[in-house]
């Protein structure tokens, strides 16, 4: 009974996933970009099991896998608090950690990562 369910869970996830239809080269991310209703700002795992981007600011079937150099890069100046910074910073870390905005205004999108 496990087994079946396992491969059937394994099933339903690589069908989900090939209908995308990925695209090799060396296309870049765009970011951010739209899928299932979302806006994304970095590369995601909706649908899929491995990180993968759009290539179009409104996805139209043309993705690919992230690599490190694919992920989303900070974004300066950024607004955080109605106050612009142009590097990463502490304020408003719990534990200190740097961080930066991935749009131009974190009190808008709230998106994020660490430097």
């Amino acid at each position: 009974m496990a087994l079946r369910l396992e491969l059937f869970l394994l099933w339903a996830g690589v069908s989900l996933f090939l209908q995308l239809d990925p695209v090799n080269g060396d296309d870049n991310c765009v970011f951010p970009f739209i899928y299932g209703n979302k806006k994304h700002f970095d590369c995601t795992y909706q649908g899929a099991i491995y990180p993968w981007c759009s290539l179009d600011a409104d996805y139209k079937g043309r993705w690919k896998f992230c690599t490190n150099k694919d992920y989303a890069k900070c974004v300066f100046p950024f607004i955080y608090e109605g106050k612009s910074y142009d590097s990463c910073i502490t304020i408003g870390s719990v534990t200190s950690t740097y961080w930066c905005s991935l749009s131009p205004n974190y009190d808008q999108d709230g998106v994020w990562k660490r430097c």
